[in-house]
């Protein structure tokens, strides 16, 4: 029998973060916290995992393992170009969300990031 909070709405968050994270979040409903997860495994398509994959490895292809401050995009074009695909991957999410699930979106502001 499932318990109550698997009854529970989803919440998920989309939000980069640096080397072997998905992207993409899932709230333990128990302590708040939202933990990685994978797309196909929160139950999105396999073409916006593929999707959100691809824009995930773009993120992390800026990262400076010396000087982790200094990640940056080559450009504010390239900056603004894969920020602009967050934005589409959250409209994407929110589209496959079921009933009562939400989409929080964490993106950076500013082409010099870093998380």
């Amino acid at each position: 029998m499932a318990g109550k909070s698997d009854r529970l709405p989803r919440q998920f968050r989309l939000m980069p973060e640096w080397l072997g994270q998905s992207g993409l979040w899932l709230r333990d409903p128990g302590d708040g916290t939202f933990d990685a997860i994978g797309a196909e495994e929160a139950g999105f398509s396999e073409a916006l995992a593929d999707r959100i994959e691809d824009w995930m490895d773009a993120f992390d292809s800026i990262y400076d393992e010396e000087d982790p401050k200094a990640s940056a995009f080559a450009s504010p074009a390239d900056f603004d170009a894969w920020r602009q695909e967050g934005e589409a991957i959250a409209a994407a999410l929110r589209a496959e969300l079921r009933p009562g699930e939400t989409l929080e979106v964490i993106l950076p502001q500013e082409p010099g990031l870093t998380s």
